[in-house]
């Protein structure tokens, strides 16, 4: 089983870290973490790939590709800024352009595996995570995520619990992983 995670925290061991860890520390098989410690640029909207196979930046996501198309499982794992998900998170997410291209603009469908998705979310005010969700539900229809099979963590009062002291989020973070370490058909 392979899962990839995009951590679009820009605080390494922060609240979306620990409920990051706290999932990974229950998943079985392989596990790749995005981070901002990766060199990962946005999409910069060049439009190559709407007549040419393969995006024109080469960074840390050039290598990701291969994996995000046969991994089993996808996380998007963001902080809420202003209702909505993290820049961050957006830049790595923006790199999912090309398969929109490829598959849509291009019609030359690129095979991307059927996957479970989760996203955990972190801030400091209940309740303003519907946006994001929204957005990193679209980035993952194009990531071959079932609409059916998300689930979400969350941790939206981290200003009075953190995210490594709230045990409901924490529970949640070890449910997701016993999911996905159920085979995938």
């Amino acid at each position: 089983m392979k899962t990839l995670i995009i951590n679009g925290s820009s605080r390494i061991g922060g609240d979306t870290s620990a409920l990051v860890d706290e999932l990974v520390k229950h998943l079985e098989g392989e596990v790749k973490v995005l981070t901002v410690e990766d060199h990962i640029e946005p999409c910069n909207d060049c439009r190559d790939c709407w007549e040419e196979k393969g995006c024109t930046l080469e960074d840390d996501f050039t290598d990701i590709y291969p994996y995000l198309y046969e991994c089993d499982n996808l996380v998007i794992a963001s902080p809420v800024w202003f209702s909505a998900l993290s820049g961050p998170s957006m830049n790595i997410g923006s790199r999912v352009q090309y398969i929109y291209a490829s598959n849509h603009i291009r019609k030359d469908p690129i095979e991307v595996k059927r996957k479970k998705g989760a996203v955990i979310f972190v801030g400091a005010e209940p309740g303003t995570e519907e946006i994001p969700f929204k957005t990193a539900r679209t980035m993952m229809k194009f990531m071959n995520v079932n609409r059916d099979e998300l689930k979400v963590i969350k941790s939206m009062n981290t200003m009075e619990l953190k995210a490594c002291d709230d045990h409901v989020a924490l529970n949640d973070a070890k449910e997701v992983a016993v999911w996905f370490n159920q085979t995938v058909e």
